[in-house]
């Protein structure tokens, strides 16, 4: 068990996923300041119920999933506003074991970590999802995260094609807490055929 600080977010990270982030709310700032001091991460979890910023000092804390992501900061920007830029890695999945809120409403959690996915190689009747991925990893917006993904590992292929994918958050949280990448790829499948047709 290891005790976190959480990002609830409206979006759903993967181990591996980067995601630029803006961050102005003093809470996270500090947060933010903590985690590099100390070299640590914090955990992003998908918001299932209310909001990312708090409107009002009593407002309550969104409702968040109990499987998240654990991450580090990798770059770092200072604005003049006072406000971050950062942008951050997957590392590990977790589950939360215990929450609860820090005085200045930072929400913390005991967590357990997962442990990491069997590498399993792409069978042959999902390859065309290693050159959905290739293609969608050339998009501008894409190649300035810098990501990094073997094309013909199962886990990562499924990763980063449900962070890209069009399709909801609770999806992509249901593709997150699946602990067989094959099966995930599975599932990926079915979504992809789906926009296709639509798009069709």
């Amino acid at each position: 068990m290891k005790d976190i600080p959480l990002f609830p977010l409206q979006l759903v990270l993967f181990p591996g996923g980067r995601l630029p982030l803006r961050i102005y709310e003093t809470r996270y700032l500090d947060m933010i300041r903590d985690c590099m001091k100390a070299g640590s991460g914090f955990g992003v979890v998908m918001i299932t119920e209310g909001s990312e910023a708090l409107a009002r000092p009593d407002e309550q804390l969104p409702e968040v999933s109990h499987c998240g992501t654990y991450c580090l900061i990798v770059d770092f920007d200072q604005a003049d506003d006072g406000s971050l830029s950062i942008v951050i890695e997957g590392q590990r999945k977790f589950v939360i074991r215990d929450q609860y809120e820090q005085a200045d409403r930072l929400m913390r959690a005991s967590v357990e970590f997962l442990a990491d996915e069997d590498r399993v190689t792409i069978p042959e009747e999902r390859e065309h999802l290693s050159g959905l991925l290739e293609s969608l990893m050339e998009h501008e917006a894409v190649q300035r995260l810098g990501l990094s993904c073997d094309l013909a590992e199962a886990s990562q292929v499924g990763a980063r094609l449900t962070e890209l994918l069009p399709c909801s958050n609770d999806f992509k949280q249901r593709l997150l807490e699946m602990k067989d990448p094959l099966i995930r790829l599975r599932e990926i499948d079915k979504l992809v055929e789906q926009i296709q047709k639509a798009s069709g």
